[in-house]
C-alpha cells in the first residue's frame, strides 16, 4: 500500500525524494528543515522504524522553557528528505527548504541520561511516548542542545507542543532562530530565493571498521615557508597530541607514542564521554594555558606526569587542560 508521502507528490515534478524506509545504526538522527511555503514554518523530523516523524513548527523551536511551540504533525517523511534542501514547485508545500539544523537525539524522558547508546531500547521508549503523547527528547545538534518536551494535545490528534525544558542549554533572551544559514550547505531561504542553489550533499565517509591501532599524522619538515590555497595553517599549540577513542560511552586517550592519558585528564575524558557517537576516534591536542592565557608547554609540565588520584584531582583546579580537537578521523562505521 503507498505510503501517505508520496501520495501527496507526483515526483516527476518535485525534486523530494520518495519514501524508502531505511533501518539506520548508531544513534537516532533529527533533522529541523526551514521551509518558506505559503508561510514560513520549520519542519521538525525525528528518526524512527525507518523513517522520518514529522511536525511542522509555525514559529520555530525555543530556548525559552516559558514559550510553548505549537507543533502540527503531518505524515512520515523517508530518511533521504534529511539531506534535501531546494525548491519545491507549486502543488504540496511549494517554496525554498534548508535543512536549518541537524544532529542526533535521544529519548530522556524515563530516566535522567538520555539513551543515546541503545538504539533498541531507545526506539521502544520513543514508541511508548507517541502512544502516551509525550516525548522527552535530548538534542545534540550544531545549533540546537539539551532537553525538549513533545506533548500532544488534550482530545487533539496532530497538535502538539514543543516545550524547552530547563537545563544548561535554556535561554529566556537568546533567539536561537536569528541563526539562519543551512548547516549542510551555509545558504539561507534568501539565497535560495535569489537563485543559488545548494550543492548536492556527499557523505565522503568510507565504509571501514574502527583503527586501535590508528596513530596521529606526523608533521614534515620543510626547507622554506609557503602558502597555498590547499593549505589550512594553524597555530603552534605546545601541548600534547593525542587519539582519543569512543566507544559507547567510554573514552580512551593515547599519545603519539601510545601512552594512555586517560587517567590524567579526567575533565576532558567525561567531557567527550557525552558526545552521542558510539564509535569514533578523534585527533586533537591537550593544553594548558599560562597566566597570561598563552598555550604553555611549561604549565602542562606541571601535571602531565601525575598518576596519583588526588593530585590529578587538584591538577584540575589548578592547572585546567583543554582539548583541541583538529580531525574526526572514525564515526559510526566510516572513516574520513
Amino acid at each position: 500500500m503507498p505510503e501517505e508521502y508520496d501520495l501527496k507528490r507526483d515526483f516527476t515534478k518535485t525534486p523530494e525524494p520518495p519514501m524508502v524506509r531505511k533501518t539506520g545504526e548508531g544513534q537516532l538522527r533529527f533533522v529541523i528543515q526551514k521551509h518558506r511555503a505559503t508561510q514560513l514554518h520549520y519542519d521538525l523530523r525525528l528518526e524512527l522504524d525507518g523513517a522520518l516523524k514529522s511536525w511542522a513548527v509555525p514559529k520555530g523551536p525555543s530556548l525559552n522553557p516559558a514559550d510553548k511551540r505549537l507543533a502540527m504533525m503531518v505524515e512520515d517523511h523517508p530518511m533521504d528528505y534529511g539531506n534535501f534542501e531546494g525548491i519545491i514547485p507549486e502543488g504540496y508545500g511549494a517554496g525554498e527548504v534548508i535543512v536549518w539544523d541537524t544532529g542526533t537525539y535521544a529519548p530522556d524522558e524515563e530516566e535522567d541520561e538520555p539513551r543515546f547508546f541503545d538504539r533498541e531500547e531507545a526506539e521502544a521508549e520513543m514508541r511508548r511516548g507517541f502512544k502516551n503523547g509525550k516525548l522527552g527528547v535530548f538534542f545534540m545538534g550544531s545549533k540546537l542542545k539539551g532537553s525538549y518536551a513533545l506533548v500532544r494535545m488534550k482530545d487533539k490528534e496532530k497538535e502538539w507542543l514543543l516545550i524547552k525544558h530547563k537545563d544548561e542549554f535554556a535561554s529566556e533572551s537568546k533567539d536561537i532562530l536569528t541563526e539562519d544559514r543551512s548547516v549542510l550547505s551555509g545558504l539561507t531561504i534568501e539565497d535560495l530565493q535569489a537563485g543559488t542553489m545548494p550543492p548536492h550533499y556527499v557523505d565522503y565517509g568510507v565504509p571501514a571498521k574502527m583503527d586501535r591501532k590508528m596513530r596521529p599524522m606526523a608533521a614534515a619538515s620543510a626547507t622554506d615557508p609557503f602558502d597555498g590555497e590547499d593549505w589550512i595553517f594553524e597555530p603552534k599549540l605546545d601541548g600534547i597530541r593525542i587519539l582519543a577513542f569512543l566507544e559507547n560511552g567510554k573514552v580512551q586517550l593515547f599519545s603519539r607514542n601510545v601512552n594512555d592519558l586517560t587517567k590524567q585528564y579526567p575533565s576532558i575524558v567525561e567531557a567527550l564521554s557525552k558526545q552521542p557517537m558510539s564509535n569514533a576516534i578523534l585527533d586533537g591536542e591537550i593544553v594548558a594555558f599560562n597566566d597570561k592565557g598563552h598555550p604553555s608547554f611549561h604549565t602542562l609540565q606541571q601535571r602531565m606526569h601525575l598518576t596519583n588520584d588526588k593530585d590529578i584531582a587538584a591538577a584540575e583546579v589548578q592547572v585546567p587542560a583543554v582539548l583541541f580537537l583538529f580531525d574526526l578521523i572514525h564515526k559510526e562505521g566510516k572513516s574520513y
